[in-house]
């Protein structure tokens, strides 16, 4: 037996040793010089449990016998590691599909709990862009209440179609959700006296809202579009040159890929060769133009969140006059647990506040996850509200990347990648992200992080997506804008 274990043990472990060399050579995370290194050292020490097993001294091969065993395990180990890698990566990645939420809404003290008790209701219908999802969900609802027809009021604004039904005048309402989440800034109370009876997701394709009356875009459209700075070329490799990416901050409590309103927009340039990043934060409430949404009527630029991410990316592309490229879509409430962690992040506040229970100082405050999330969520405390939560947002951000290039990112990385897995998507493919992973080990630099904020005057306005009552908006300052968009375009030139 003991013979038999002395070539059957090396051998393990160099099917396990082909395994992971295997798995780390086709995902491509390693850059060459370490999987080279990597692959010395797996086959330095099989060479030295081949030698041990093979001596003619019992003690000797049976020392080899337990490192062979070891040294399985710990290749098994590695394997499960890079499977754990490589499955978050797929996780994350390559994002083209986002959810839809249908629901019926009726007043709290209606008897109705779900869509099988409104038969005879009359319903209130706010379509926005989601007809076809809508005829969907009706036809589910007739199915459960067993009327023939559903007895339907359309109307031009969710507010409107919500006031009506607090009024007694409508019996339940049907929309998308994530206008549903935005009544409560148009219409008091709007949450309290009412709940969802009946919700239905649907998976549609992410994509921006065409501009009314465009034609099929022509080769000169194209090209005057990747004209503009910023655009990756089909093909081109994220380090080869400078790009915009989106960083759409949202807060669900359901599937990251959620259609919900945009609470954090962040636009980050990356210029690669010189290893620069620039963060430009612009406000929740900027007054702005939804391309293929608004049409000549101004909007929030929360708002465009509800309508998808790509619509998110083309209102800031009109707003600074550059393309982005790819996004990173955020739940800021779940990323915040990266935090935890890292084991906390070091912020240099501007300023001296109290958010809730915590108080921060003017410089540096080193921030567990809560006290994070406390930090970047206050605007009530500052004179310029939403503008010192956007630069707040940064701050954070900024600390998670700085701690993300020291060796504390070793400190978990199982819970790193757990909590990346289940708070992030993005339109980057994970092959994408193992190259630029593999870029990074490779050149080992450092990145020197900016940070710009574009202003605005408060005003009460009414909205595109919330016709019918005015809401609180920031007019932008064209000055600030037109100069974050000169910053954008020297990082990206």
């Amino acid at each position: 037996m003991r013979q038999y274990l002395k070539w059957v043990l090396p051998a393990v472990q160099a099917m396990i040793t082909a395994v992971l060399l295997f798995m780390l050579v086709s995902s491509k995370i390693l850059p060459a010089k370490y999987m080279g290194i990597v692959a010395v050292a797996a086959l330095a020490l099989l060479a030295v449990t081949v030698l041990l097993a093979r001596s003619r001294n019992a003690a000797v091969s049976s020392v080899g016998s337990i490192v062979a065993i070891f040294m399985s395990g710990m290749l098994v180990f590695g394997i499960v590691y890079v499977q754990h890698i490589l499955r978050t990566l797929d996780q994350i990645a390559g994002a083209d599909t986002q959810i839809e939420t249908i629901a019926v809404a009726v007043q709290d003290s209606n008897a109705a709990q779900a869509a099988g008790d409104t038969a005879g209701y009359v319903f209130g219908v706010y379509e926005g862009a989601d007809k076809e999802l809508l005829d969907s969900a009706e036809s589910e609802i007739l199915a459960e209440n067993g009327d023939a027809e559903l007895n339907k009021v359309v109307f031009d604004s969710p507010v409107e179609m919500a006031q009506k039904l607090l009024e007694g005048e409508l019996d339940a309402v049907i929309c998308n959700k994530a206008y549903i989440e935005l009544l409560d800034d148009a219409v008091v109370d709007y949450s309290t006296k009412t709940r969802v009876i009946f919700e239905r997701e649907y998976e549609t394709k992410i994509e921006a809202a065409d501009a009314e009356g465009a034609s099929e875009e022509t080769g000169a459209d194209a090209a005057q579009e990747n004209s503009r700075l910023g655009a990756r070329l089909p093909g081109e490799k994220v380090t080869d040159h400078p790009c915009n990416i989106l960083i759409s901050g949202i807060d669900v409590s359901g599937p990251i890929s959620t259609t919900s309103r945009s609470d954090v927009n962040i636009l980050m340039t990356v210029n690669p060769q010189e290893h620069r990043i620039l963060l430009t934060t612009t406000p929740r409430d900027y007054y702005v133009y939804i391309p293929g949404i608004s049409g000549d009527e101004r909007d929030k630029l929360t708002h465009a969140g509800v309508y998808g991410v790509k619509t998110s990316m083309r209102t800031l592309e009109e707003l600074y006059d550059i393309t982005i490229s790819d996004y990173i879509r955020i739940n800021f409430d779940s990323l915040i647990q990266l935090v935890d962690a890292l084991g906390g992040v070091d912020v240099n506040s501007e300023v001296a506040f109290t958010s809730g229970e915590y108080s921060f100082s003017e410089g540096i405050n080193h921030m567990n996850g809560e006290e994070a999330l406390a930090f970047s969520r206050q605007r009530y405390a500052f004179s310029s509200g939403d503008n010192q939560r956007g630069k707040n947002q940064m701050l954070v951000l900024t600390a998670i990347l700085d701690k993300l290039q020291s060796p504390d990112l070793l400190r978990d990385p199982s819970e790193v990648l757990d909590v990346v897995g289940r708070s992030m998507q993005t339109s980057f493919t994970s092959d994408e992200i193992a190259e630029v992973i593999a870029w990074q080990l490779e050149s080992g630099h450092g990145w020197d992080i900016g940070r710009q904020a574009v202003t605005g005057t408060g005003d009460s306005q009414q909205t595109f997506s919330m016709k019918g009552t005015d809401l609180y908006v920031m007019w932008p300052d064209e000055e600030s804008v037109q100069e974050a968009s000169e910053k954008i375009k020297e990082m990206l030139e």
